[in-house]
């Protein structure tokens, strides 16, 4: 990864595994959801981390709403701000610069930039490796 933020093809195979074994995980499934669609309009795009955003597009673009009684079936307002919050909160997101007439401009952080994400991977290998070497040195099946 370059330090601008911009990634290669030949890094998204790693990034998506450790997205997948890293962070969702931790995540919501509406906060995953909105997670791999900012990921793919930035990085899986065209390498560059950073997102320009309306909460307005968000509402009816990334999944839709079993509550809504509406024909389009949007997700409220309000959860797209709890899910972009709550994102940040985990580090997943940043907000890179205010909201302008085209959305608020986000920098899409991956796994080895969320301090979060570092924490659950030491702790999951840890637990790995006691299943693979237990004490009495015969491995567990």
């Amino acid at each position: 990864m370059h330090a601008r933020g911009n990634f290669s093809a030949q890094e998204l195979p790693g990034l998506v595994q450790r997205i997948v074994d890293d962070l969702q995980p931790l995540l919501t499934p509406y906060d995953a959801a909105f997670y791999w669609f900012m990921f793919r309009h930035s990085i899986a795009e065209d390498g560059n981390a950073h997102f320009r955003v309306s909460t307005r597009h968000l509402r009816g673009a990334v999944v839709r709403s079993s509550y809504s009684q509406a024909p389009e079936k949007n997700v409220s307002l309000g959860k797209v701000q709890e899910t972009l919050r709550a994102l940040e909160g985990i580090g997943a997101i940043r907000k890179v610069g205010e909201a302008n007439r085209e959305g608020t401009l986000y920098r899409v952080m991956v796994p080895n930039e969320i301090e979060a994400c570092r924490e659950f991977r030491a702790e999951r290998m840890a637990a790995e490796q006691k299943l693979r070497f237990p004490a009495s040195g015969i491995e567990v099946r």
